[in-house]
């Protein structure tokens, strides 16, 4: 008879409702996101990992939300918007272009919305580089700029208020009043890996 590990996780399934697979594969998961969260977070070579695949996927990052990971993704994701951050700085985030033609003669936003889109939380960063490579056929040049200018402004202020929230996650600031720094970690889970559930 076997006595290893795998094989009482699989007999402890066995006497479960539904997939033997999925509720294992999904035990798994969890199990390192919550080693991640706890641990693994603070270890330079996993953040450089994380950094450079550039987060976790849409499922995993909220899943780490819906488990509290505050600090652990204040600090991976700054990572990953400072360097958007740093890339859009240098060249502009200039991509490869694609011509489009805007459908049913719906105009391009004018810089009134850009007003509006400055005071919202931004696109995440896939629709972001997306819509760095369309190029329209009947607008002017004026577009893409603005929304690069715009997407960094609030990039900018969501870096400044993880590095607020970081600080704040020490016991010496712990009195300190609490504002929008609090929540900025969700918005960086947006922001980098999309709105929860999102199909990007």
């Amino acid at each position: 008879m076997q006595s290893s590990w795998d094989f009482e996780r699989l007999s402890e399934a066995c006497n479960k409702a539904g997939c033997i697979l999925c509720r294992l594969t999904g035990e798994t998961t969890r199990r390192y996101l919550e080693t991640w969260k706890d641990e693994m977070f603070t270890d330079f070579n996993e953040r450089a990992k994380l950094r450079s695949s550039r987060g976790f996927c849409n499922t995993h990052t909220w899943q780490l939300v819906q488990m509290g990971a505050s600090l652990p993704l204040a600090q991976a994701y700054r990572d990953i918007i400072t360097d958007e951050i740093e890339q859009l700085e240098k060249d502009g985030g200039r991509r490869r272009q694609r011509w489009f033609h805007p459908k049913n003669g719906e105009e391009l936003p004018d810089s009134s919305f850009y007003t509006l889109f400055l005071s919202s939380h931004g696109l995440c960063l896939q629709h972001f580089h997306l819509s760095c490579t369309l190029k329209p056929l009947a607008a002017s040049e004026t577009w893409l700029p603005l929304l690069r200018q715009a997407q960094l402004a609030i990039m900018q202020r969501l870096e400044a208020q993880l590095s607020e929230l970081i600080r704040k996650h020490d016991y010496r600031y712990k009195d300190e009043k609490r504002g929008a720094e609090m929540t900025s970690w969700q918005r960086a889970a947006g922001l980098v890996s999309g709105e929860e559930g999102s199909i990007t």
